[in-house]
């Protein structure tokens, strides 16, 4: 049996076996896609990070259970949040086997998001009729689509979207999905493997090529050389091409002029944040998902206070109707404001945090926050940390010596030279002027 055949079994088995059937559909039936199955290891990804922590600690034990019974011998459960694409870092997270990215997957379209299911609002409709529209004739209407925005707005959604769509017309074409990390390390490996032409080969065979998160190709010399030519190709042969950033094509001013010049050959649209009547009707669609009745009142107030990122808007409310399952309580006014504690204080304001700062500035670089409170000093490490430092310091009361103890006992002298050095550096440094303002601006968004 392969993956998805051994997985479905899963299902079978334990909704034969399962107690709490509106957790187990909100964390396991809806939200998991078998990824790989191999060395005794069985890996699952979800959405986000809550369906994570629900699984480990509620459906593990039950769903490795089901797996012996199924495969006969004894198999280990690993859980992925799918907004991660990098192997390496999922290996060291959870110390699976090395995965290829063939095995991996990452070259696919998620099934999962849909026109059907995006929410569509002032904030994205404008976004949202380009993506249909390019997908009428791939590759003539709008090539290259290029989408930008704050994290968690949709981008990724649309994308995928976009592939589901285009799959349906025209079931033959060749569609690849990548994040321009993942991009980043498969040439990279194919560099030390000698396998540069099995790597051009399969980019540029691509109907459609859908890339996200391309900013992470700034500094990434070779690659954005390789990327170039990718695109010339791809381009020159009508392929459709869509790319997503956190920034429009002229803010990425580490990137390559030509490259800059390329992306801005097609349509660009920003997504910006969704307004509450927006933001309602998503807490509405996903509450209809879940078959979850919750008042206008409850929703109103996650509404209200989660503004600026749908991906932790929807995490809430399942987060809500997790614990009102748990707890076997009714969903009110008084269980989302006990639930909602720990991301919002008393006073309803998202405050910036070293904790947050540091979740930025690790996800920006592509590094750990164990990276940023560590003693490495290479300059790929050592830069992202005196940024985080520089912006406690800047958006945050926190003296030298308490910014120091966050980041791993670092005595005060040391915080001071590293903020008065990123401050000196900012003075002539436009692409770090440039990271550390995006950085902020998201900060402040959340």
């Amino acid at each position: 049996m392969d993956v998805n055949q051994i997985w479905t079994s899963v299902l079978q088995s334990m909704e034969n076996n399962i107690n709490s059937t509106v957790g187990y559909k909100i964390h396991v039936k809806d939200a998991v896609t078998p990824v790989l199955f191999e060395n005794s290891v069985f890996l699952i990804a979800v959405p986000m990070s809550i369906n994570k922590n629900m699984i480990e600690f509620r459906y593990k034990k039950d769903i490795e259970a089901a797996l012996e019974r199924i495969t006969g011998k004894k198999i280990n459960l690993s859980v992925m949040v799918s907004e991660h694409t990098d192997a390496e870092k999922i290996i060291e997270q959870k110390n699976t086997p090395e995965i290829s990215s063939e095995q991996f997957g990452l070259d696919m379209v998620n099934p999962k998001y849909t026109f059907e299911n995006f929410v569509i609002g002032s904030s994205n409709e404008y976004a949202t009729a380009a993506a249909i529209s390019a997908t009428e004739q791939p590759g003539y209407i709008y090539n290259p689509l290029f989408l930008y925005g704050n994290s968690g707005l949709g981008k990724t959604h649309l994308m995928h979207a976009m592939g589901n769509r285009i799959k349906e017309n025209h079931p033959d074409f060749n569609i690849i999905y990548v994040t321009s990390e993942f991009f980043t390390n498969e040439f990279i490996a194919s560099l030390k493997e000698f396998t540069t032409a099995e790597f051009r080969k399969k980019y540029r065979a691509a109907d459609v090529l859908l890339v996200d998160d391309v900013q992470f190709l700034e500094t990434k010399e070779a690659t954005q050389e390789e990327f170039f030519h990718t695109f010339n190709d791809l381009y020159s042969l009508n392929k459709q091409i869509v790319l997503t950033s956190d920034r429009k094509p002229s803010d990425l001013t580490v990137l390559e002029e030509r490259l800059r010049t390329r992306f801005s050959q097609g349509l660009i649209i920003d997504i910006t944040i969704p307004n509450y009547e927006t933001r309602m009707a998503i807490l509405q669609k996903k509450a209809e998902f879940q078959n979850t009745v919750i008042s206008e009142e409850v929703l109103g107030y996650i509404a209200d206070r989660i503004k600026s990122n749908i991906r932790e808007l929807e995490g809430a409310l399942l987060k809500i109707i997790s614990m009102s399952e748990m707890s076997h309580r009714e969903i009110n006014i008084e269980l989302a404001e006990e639930v909602l504690k720990s991301i919002l204080p008393k006073d309803g304001i998202v405050k910036i945090t070293p904790d947050k700062i540091m979740d930025k500035v690790s996800v920006y670089y592509k590094i750990t926050k164990d990276d940023l409170k560590g003693k490495i000093k290479t300059k790929n490490i050592s830069v992202p940390r005196q940024v985080a430092m520089y912006l406690c310091k800047k958006l945050t009361d926190m003296n030298y010596s308490m910014i120091g103890n966050v980041f791993g006992g670092k005595d005060r002298t040391t915080v001071l030279h590293n903020v008065n050095k990123i401050e000196k550096e900012m003075e002539s440094n436009e692409a770090l002027k440039s990271d550390i303002k995006y950085i902020i601006k998201d900060l402040e968004s959340i």
